[in-house]
């Protein structure tokens, strides 16, 4: 039974776990992206976000601490120096996961959707550092398109309106 036990051990050893976390977290702040499977992203995002932190309260032994996950100074100092101020204003949640496809058929039967791993039908996940957007371009990635957009911007501009005193326009 596995009473009390935390964590994935995503049948590995514990050395070649403690391995792949390091060059996984590596990988997310090099590339500000890493697509892998769904289990890991979920796994190793703790480390992530706990780094960030750690570049946010800055100093030689967070510093360090950095260094003994990443193992690459330049990395760490881009996470203290970049990374870290960009999440100043935000206490948690630096990083999402999306999950990317599951292990289904398309409607013709001709195979997988390409989303999915070949091999194992392993669960693909893009696993990246948040990013501050417009209100505009948030609406368009969430699948809104331009209706939702314009819809927003005509509440922008009636509650401009009413903030100044004037006459809300006729609809």
């Amino acid at each position: 039974m596995r009473h009390r036990l935390k964590g994935r051990k995503l049948g590995r050893t514990t050395a070649h776990r403690q391995a792949l976390e390091r060059n996984l977290v590596t990988s997310l702040f090099l590339y500000g992206r890493v697509v892998t499977t769904l289990e890991k992203a979920k796994e190793f995002r703790g480390t992530a976000e706990h780094l960030i932190t750690l570049g946010k309260a800055g100093g030689l032994h967070s510093f360090r601490q950095i260094l003994s996950v990443v193992q690459d100074a330049d990395i760490a100092k881009k996470i203290v120096n970049d990374v870290a101020k960009r999440f100043t204003d935000r206490k948690g949640g630096y990083t999402r996961v999306i999950k990317l496809g599951g292990c289904r058929w398309d409607g013709d039967g001709r195979g997988l959707y390409a989303a999915t791993r070949l091999g194992d039908c392993g669960r693909k996940a893009l696993w990246e550092l948040v990013v501050k957007k417009d209100r505009d371009e948030e609406l368009k990635l969430a699948g809104w398109g331009v209706a939702a957009r314009d819809a927003e911007a005509a509440r922008k501009v009636e509650k401009k309106a009413r903030a100044a005193g004037e006459k809300p326009a006729a609809k």
